[in-house]
């Protein structure tokens, strides 16, 4: 019996390309198909993520716009003679336009505590023969210091200094080189203010150290004590006092940080004034941001042409004619074109401020107004200039423009929002899609197999048939 080894070696048929042909005629457009369909998707879900990535950053856009701080922002200039920076300034958004002007007659100190004239000949004279405390307050603030017996000056400066608990009192030593005068002990508070209540006290419990003290445990001299003092400044020639050199509300909403002394009769002058330029550029970022989001929104979305039959669109949007998306961007142009609930009368649109949307759905400024009036610059102009107080509230607060963009860019944009919903439908497609090919490979596989056996079998029965018949040929002819 003939055995075939090769599919149409026994039959001397081309069986393997009649096998591949059968298999390619049944399977072939199907896979097709599904790669069609894989590929369309795919460039669906290219769509999208592009399409989410464009409103992302259109919402950074408006994160300025969203806070009535930032829109509502104060410049502050000062102006020193004799370039002296007597202080410097910030203002809060709710502070007051003006110009002020501002001497500096004093800065607020601390006070200061000095040991007398011949109390200590160097840094290793003794302090005290026996033990004590001393303890330093000033305002609120107080701390103790042990004094052991036989502590030196130098000593007691450095457990001071490296005590945890000291509040700002820094102590320091003066070898003055005058045999009079010898060593002086210094002690500078941190606590500035009314020496009222801010002055350094230090008091002991031993009466040997009432010389490094400023109160007497026991009647003997004290250290002579310099007061701490308040800052003194005029505004306009009115007097105003602070226990400290960082003056706040001084003028309602503003924060002086006073540096040095102004000279006699040579105030320094402080504009309070509106921050319009970087507004603008808010509000023109704004402008190219939403161009930029909608421009990406109808490329994604536009219906294409019909072609020459009439019977398909060509050159359209891989999200052409998506429902969500044209419903978003109705709404954002809605958003654009209304009124915003609260804000001033005199700015209450987008095109009060100067914006206008031309007839390809655009935002623009523009230069001129075919129309007779004012130019979209023009009005943008006034705006920052006449009623710039007013532009918060038209694009924060919770009917503002920039607000309610937020808000219905948040149901997109969001984890789990509506693009992430779109992506991960697309994706269960695309898994499907998947599972598909995998099936039809497998039944494409079974069918090939099924083909073989059946044109094995034919292939062996043909060559059989060849074989016998060459026997009896052969037979008959050696009659």
């Amino acid at each position: 019996m003939s055995t075939v080894t090769s599919l149409g070696v026994g039959s001397g048929l081309d069986l393997e390309s009649l096998v591949t042909q059968l298999v390619s005629a049944s399977y072939d457009s199907k896979f097709q198909t599904i790669s069609d369909k894989q590929d369309a998707i795919t460039v669906q879900l290219s769509a999208v993520s592009q399409v989410k990535s464009a409103l992302e950053t259109f919402q950074d856009s408006l994160a300025k716009l969203k806070s009535a701080d930032s829109l509502s922002e104060r410049q502050t200039t000062v102006t020193n003679p004799d370039d002296i920076e007597a202080f410097t300034a910030e203002a809060t958004s709710s502070a007051s336009v003006g110009n002020y002007k501002i001497e500096v007659l004093g800065l607020a100190k601390g006070s200061v505590a000095t040991t007398q004239d011949g109390t200590f000949s160097s840094s290793s004279d003794v302090v005290s023969t026996t033990d004590g405390v001393m303890t330093f307050s000033a305002g609120d603030e107080t701390f103790d210091v042990n004094v052991t017996a036989g502590m030196t000056v130098s000593q007691l400066r450095d457990a001071i200094n490296k005590s945890a608990s000291n509040f700002g009192v820094n102590a320091n030593i003066i070898n003055t080189g005058d045999s009079t005068v010898g060593t002086k002990l210094v002690f500078t508070s941190s606590v500035t203010g009314d020496p009222l209540t801010n002055n350094l006290t230090i008091t002991n419990n031993n009466s040997e150290l009432d010389k490094v003290s400023t109160v007497a445990s026991g009647g003997g001299s004290t250290m002579s004590l310099k007061d701490s003092q308040q800052a003194h400044i005029t505004i306009d020639g009115v007097d105003a006092y602070s226990d400290s050199n960082t003056m706040e509300n001084v003028i309602a909403n503003v924060t002086l940080e006073l540096n040095d002394v102004t000279d006699t009769d040579s105030p320094s002058t402080l504009k309070v004034g509106t921050d319009s330029d970087d507004i603008e550029q808010y509000i023109r970022d704004f402008v190219d941001s939403y161009n930029s989001m909608m421009s990406t929104l109808k490329d994604q979305t536009s219906s294409g042409t019909f072609s020459s039959s009439g019977t398909a669109l060509t050159d359209g949007g891989a999200l052409q004619g998506d429902a969500t998306l044209r419903g978003f961007m109705n709404q954002m142009a809605s958003l654009v074109s209304n009124v915003v609930q609260g804000a001033s009368p005199q700015l209450n649109t987008l095109y009060a401020l100067g914006i206008s949307m031309n007839s390809d759905g655009e935002l623009e400024i523009e230069t001129s107004n075919s129309y007779g009036g004012e130019s979209g610059e023009d009005r943008l102009s006034s705006a920052l200039e006449d009623n710039f107080d007013d532009i918060a509230a038209l694009f924060s607060g919770d009917n503002g423009i920039a607000t309610q963009m937020d808000s219905l860019l948040e149901q997109y944009t969001q984890r789990g929002g509506l693009l992430d919903q779109k992506t991960d439908t697309y994706n269960d497609q695309l898994d499907d899609l998947n599972k598909q090919e995998t099936d039809l490979s497998d039944r494409q596989t079974s069918y090939e197999s099924t083909l073989r056996s059946r044109y094995t079998a034919l292939d062996t029965a043909l060559a059989e048939m060849n074989s016998s018949s060459s026997y009896v040929l052969n037979l008959l002819a050696s009659l």
